[in-house]
């Protein structure tokens, strides 16, 4: 009687999770998906540019930055820095290129909210920086979709750095 009832819970489980596969795969090729990636990618490209307009255009008016991260005491915690100086540092000229450079890209959708979750290298001019991950959460407004969330890791050992060089931005 147990085996039975074990089979069909197993059977019924693996079902959920192949459906559930299969949607994430889709929706990382969907229109939508393109274009939250978009959205993303212009906000490393403002970052580029030095253009905080640009930066603005996909952020949420009220949006937020986290990271993830062990501070100098060795305590994990995450910390958030002020959307405001985030933008304002974006706008400020740098002697050289501010670069994040992505790739290893998923996103997901569930009707207007958005995630997008990637690997990531920053680099200062040519120098490496830091690596981690970055987790976008984003909804779709009346002018495309918007990022209210970007969470972050910084670490500087374990990076892929062939990836990055591979996801390196033509100019």
């Amino acid at each position: 009687m147990k085996l039975p009832f074990l089979l069909s819970f197993v059977l019924l489980f693996s079902g959920s999770v192949l459906a559930q596969t299969k949607k994430l795969a889709t929706a990382s090729s969907s229109p939508d998906a393109k274009a939250v990636e978009a959205a993303v990618v212009r906000l490393f490209d403002a970052m580029r540019a030095s253009d905080s307009t640009l930066a603005r255009s996909v952020l949420a008016p009220n949006a937020r930055l986290y990271s993830v991260a062990s501070g100098k005491d060795g305590q994990v915690l995450p910390r958030e820095t002020p959307m405001n100086k985030f933008v304002e540092m974006i706008g400020q000229k740098h002697p050289q290129v501010l670069d994040e450079r992505i790739w290893g890209v998923k996103v997901n959708i569930d009707g207007d909210l958005a995630t997008l979750w990637c690997d990531y290298a920053f680099y200062i001019g040519d120098t490496f920086s830091h690596c981690g991950a970055d987790a976008f959460q984003l909804y779709r407004s009346p002018q495309g979709w918007k990022i209210f969330s970007i969470t972050d890791t910084r670490r500087k050992e374990g990076c892929d750095l062939k990836a990055a060089q591979a996801a390196k931005t033509k100019p």
